[in-house]
């Protein structure tokens, strides 16, 4: 929720840096939430076949990647093609990141938990366009997206540690 704020704030240093108008850089924050809708209910399915920590660790590298890649965009088209890798990324993180509390907490504590998954979340909102002006007034574009990389590394490196390997219950055949 972060990252699609924070870019909102950003997109007239943008269109200036890259030389092109609203319309064309209006597709930064378009492709990223397109292909974040489309894997929404595509990392359900992912998370069934090969396990909900493959799926968590599989969206935060390609959410770290596309933020990584995204930064160094030489062009507003190669810019637009990282940030479809990076709302794929983020597309597998928020269901499946909930799905994992819902199955690792008992009933009685799930509540809590996934009330401070989601006053993270809404917190996000709040604080993406700040973060995103602060870095925007005194930086060039490449921080909006530079701040997501060492937080995604961090989680690669704990993920594996602290997110469970439950198999997936069987499914019925078809």
């Amino acid at each position: 929720v972060l990252d699609a704020t924070i870019v909102n704030v950003a997109l007239p240093k943008m269109m200036a840096t890259f030389g092109v108008t609203v319309d064309h850089a209006e597709w930064i924050l378009t492709a990223y939430l397109l292909v974040f809708g489309v894997m929404l209910p595509s990392s359900a399915w992912f998370a069934d076949r090969f396990g909900y920590k493959k799926a968590f660790l599989a969206g935060l590298f390609g959410f770290t990647l596309g933020s990584f890649l995204s930064s160094l965009a030489w062009s507003i088209n190669a810019l637009i093609a990282f940030r479809l890798i990076q709302g794929a990324g983020a597309g597998f993180l928020m269901p499946v990141g909930m799905a994992i509390i819902t199955r690792e907490f008992p009933p009685e504590k799930r509540g809590v938990a996934l009330g401070f998954w989601s006053v993270s979340a809404s917190a996000s909102v709040s604080l993406g366009p700040t973060i995103g002006g602060y870095l925007v007034d005194r930086f060039p574009r490449h921080p909006i997206f530079d701040v997501n990389v060492p937080i995604g590394l961090m989680g690669l490196r704990a993920g594996p540690l602290l997110v469970p390997a439950r198999p997936s219950p069987p499914r019925p055949p078809c």
